[in-house]
């Protein structure tokens, strides 16, 4: 691990810390902009140091702290020692370009009206859908996603999920990263995805390594122990309004071609690297690597999706979740390493016991899974009506899973790209006096498709009124060893975070039967 300590102990940093995000991390294109500049601040005032005659190891002490601000701050690309050192031996190279699509359907689907239907269950728990038929035999679903059961052949389903936690936070933290937070450390444990962007690293320069649709999580801590450098970067807004487009991502265009120039007049201090600065080769790669993804156009390129036809556009859902799974595709497509789309409608029919525009529904549920704004919203404080008007959460999930896996099978890329979806839960077996399904962790499913996964196989199975699982359960922990084991990371691997040993990324088995 790099002996950090003289970093923190060295001077008052060149960068001015008021423009420094408050985060620590870049999560936005706002914030990759001012790293930009900043970079280009100090290596201006590391030329003009060198200039007025500053001695070599003066200029290295003075750039140390400015250096390890800058370099734990961008995507990764200044990797830490105890990680970049030990990739080569835990990554199967086989599978060094596969990356992950990750659908987190939040607030926690019911199993019951989505892959796990229980017809024969009584009244008060089977609900009001019947299950069907789909393209494998014996295997039947709702009859809500009649374009997934034509698709079933693609996926495998895992019925015999078992969470820990009825609360919103802890269990997206434990699905999202397979630790139940219990203790104060467990709290910052990072999640897939950063995992993921740390021991893989970027697949192409421009395009960040972890992505988040819009947020990568709500819930969880995005990189934990492993630094800011690990976290999403974060693509908001609605993908389906008309110009879309990244935000932040510009810089004030004068003052950046000025000062871009210096970096010639580095560049000429031929004895700054033999003489060992290490600094300035850090200051390099990330100035280029922020350079490249404000100017390349790779990754608003990649959120174009006015370049898709309207057709396929249509075929995703004309809609804030549909499109969103499309822009995912299209990052998976430019390079991202591991992309989270957040299942969270900008609306939803609002009040207790209603919905809130994800799958917490405690209250009619029937009618907002399929249509929002199909029941009359509560009052919210202000007095007004809160109310989306459009597709459910089901019609919305079928038709853009349906559409990626289609899209990735086309395109070559199903084989090399895993898609996961599920939420932080189940739902209750019993219907409650407002027609919707509670917390529910003892019981859910998980569907996985891609990356070696088998095709048409349902994994484990629940008691016959969906209350707990009737064979094997396979928890988060699992979960987040297949998930590691599909991108290549041995699940045996060791970093080390800031605790006293070194810490595993994953406790648990890779489910069996899951892949090929």
């Amino acid at each position: 691990m790099n002996n950090s300590r003289d970093v923190i102990l060295s001077t008052t940093p060149l960068v001015d810390e008021s423009v420094w995000p408050n985060s620590g991390c870049l999560r936005s294109g706002q914030e990759v902009s001012l790293v930009a500049l900043a970079v280009v601040d100090l290596r201006e005032q590391v030329v003009m140091s060198q200039q007025s005659g500053m001695d070599l190891a003066a200029v290295d002490q003075l750039t140390r702290r400015a250096a390890l601000q800058l370099g734990t701050g961008l995507f990764g690309l200044s990797l830490p020692g105890y990680l970049a050192a030990s990739r080569a031996g835990q990554v199967d190279p086989a599978r060094r370009d596969y990356s992950c699509i990750f659908l987190f359907l939040a607030g926690g689907i019911s199993h019951f009206e989505s892959w796990d239907p229980k017809p024969d269950a009584p009244v008060g728990i089977r609900g009001l859908w019947s299950p069907q038929s789909t393209n494998v035999p014996g295997t039947f679903i709702t009859e809500k996603m009649p374009l997934l059961a034509r698709m079933m052949d693609k996926v495998a389903v895992v019925r015999s999920w078992k969470g820990a936690s009825g609360s919103h936070g802890d269990a997206s933290k434990h699905a999202m990263s397979g630790v139940l937070p219990r203790s104060r450390n467990q709290q910052y444990f990072p999640n897939f995805g950063c995992i993921a962007s740390a021991v893989l690293g970027t697949r192409q320069p421009g395009i960040p390594s972890y992505v988040g649709v819009p947020v990568a999580a709500r819930y969880t801590t995005p990189s934990g122990y492993l630094g800011p450098a690990y976290s999403a970067f974060d693509v908001d807004g609605d993908p389906s309004a008309k110009d879309f487009q990244i935000e932040g991502l510009r810089l004030p265009r004068g003052r950046f071609e000025t000062r871009r120039s210096l970096l010639d007049q580095v560049d000429n201090l031929g004895r700054l690297a033999s003489s060992g600065n290490n600094t300035l080769s850090v200051h390099d790669n990330l100035f280029e690597e922020a350079v490249t993804t404000l100017t390349s156009g790779a990754i608003q390129k990649a959120a174009k999706l006015d370049e898709e036809s309207l057709a396929v556009r249509q075929r995703y859902g004309m809609n804030i979740y549909g499109q969103r799974v499309l822009l995912a595709r299209r990052m998976i497509e430019a390079g991202a390493r591991f992309v989270t789309v957040n299942h969270a409608v900008q609306g939803g029919l609002f009040g207790k016991g209603v919905t809130n525009g994800t799958w917490d529904n405690h209250g009619w549920l029937f009618d907002s899974m399929m249509s929002f704004g199909s029941r009359p919203a509560a009052v919210g404080k202000d007095k007004t009506w809160h109310e989306y008007k459009g597709p459910g959460n089901l019609p919305q999930l079928d038709m853009s899973l349906t559409s990626l896996l289609t899209d990735l099978e086309e395109r070559g890329l199903l084989d090399t790209t895993l898609v996961v979806a599920m939420g932080e839960f189940g739902r209750t077996p019993k219907i409650n006096k407002t027609a919707g399904r509670d917390h529910y962790p003892r019981a859910g499913n998980v569907l996985l498709a891609g990356a070696g996964v088998k095709g048409g196989v349902v994994i484990g199975a629940t008691d016959p009124n969906g209350a707990a699982p009737a064979t094997r359960p396979w928890t988060p922990v699992d979960f987040g060893a297949s998930i590691y084991h599909a991108l290549g990371i041995e699940p045996e691997t060791t970093y080390f975070p800031r605790l006293p040993r070194p810490t595993k990324i994953a406790e648990g088995q890779v489910i069996e039967g899951l892949f090929a």
